[in-house]
């Protein structure tokens, strides 16, 4: 398998884009997107194989992650119309952190791809994938976006890389990768109330400081980070706002860890 709210939005916006090559691109009708499917290599060889969805957005545009934060839409894709498909498993690049003023949002600016890892059901037959994307874009204003992408993979018995491969690959290391239960990160947490309430993370890792994104259940809001490394271990202070009648103790938050070379994701229980 691949590496494991709307409130704000105006304007809608519907974006056509039909590609039948992995050389071929349309430009968004909103002038601010440009989207299409790009795969790895020239074929497939009827076992699973690496392919993208490339976005590239205007200066100052963003788009969204998986969980956007406090505003924005996260994308969704319909791959039902595609052809000779079995699965398609989409992978989550790890955004950035976007901070205004009691909104915070994670997502992409410039340009980003989701990896995606394709399988087809019949190995001597093309592989068609058909995409009718959901998302949202924002600068000063948000706007909802839909897209129609397509790319035809023939079968192939010695499939040669692609020109996109490499940008597919480079996408695909900064999925966050789970965390093995077999060696687990030196991650610990804990809660303290005074002098406000915050949670304490202190991750055992060398090289760069890596971002983080702490997410909990139903009831918790994470404020922005601040980061100081202490020999070997970076040690984060994350403001906590909580609903009334919320305990932190006993709750299970995700940490989503990244640099440009590394991307983990970890669970840790409040104790």
């Amino acid at each position: 398998m691949i590496r494991q709210i709307l409130s704000r939005f105006v304007l809608p916006v519907l974006i056509l884009a039909a590609l039948s090559a992995p050389a071929r691109a349309a430009n968004g009708a909103d002038g601010v997107t440009l989207l299409r499917l790009v795969a790895a290599e020239t074929g497939h060889a009827g076992q699973p194989f690496l392919a993208g969805i490339e976005m590239r957005l205007a200066d100052g545009w963003k788009t969204y992650w998986r969980k956007p934060g406090d505003s924005g839409i996260a994308p969704r894709f319909d791959w039902s119309k595609s052809e000779n498909v079995g699965a398609v498993d989409v992978g989550w690049p790890a955004p950035q952190r976007f901070d205004a003023p009691g909104d915070i949002t994670f997502g992409y600016e410039h340009e980003v791809i989701w990896p995606l890892l394709v399988t087809p059901k019949d190995a001597a037959k093309p592989v068609r994938l058909a995409l009718t994307m959901s998302y949202g874009v924002c600068r000063e204003v948000c706007v909802p976006g839909e897209a129609v992408l397509s790319l035809t993979v023939p079968a192939a018995s010695k499939p040669q890389p692609s020109a996109e491969g490499q940008r597919i690959r480079a996408a695909l290391r900064r999925v966050p990768v789970a965390e093995a239960a077999a060696k687990p990160a030196a991650i610990s947490v804990r809660f303290e109330a005074e002098p406000s309430p915050r949670l304490l993370v202190d991750y055992a890792v060398e090289g760069a400081v890596p971002q983080l994104i702490v997410q909990g259940p139903d009831g918790f809001w994470f404020g922005t980070p601040e980061a100081a490394r202490h020999g070997g271990t970076v040690a984060y202070v994350v403001p906590v706002e909580l609903e009334k009648g919320t305990a932190p103790q006993g709750a299970i938050v995700t940490l989503t860890f990244s640099t440009p070379d590394m991307a983990l994701e970890a669970k840790r229980r409040i104790p």
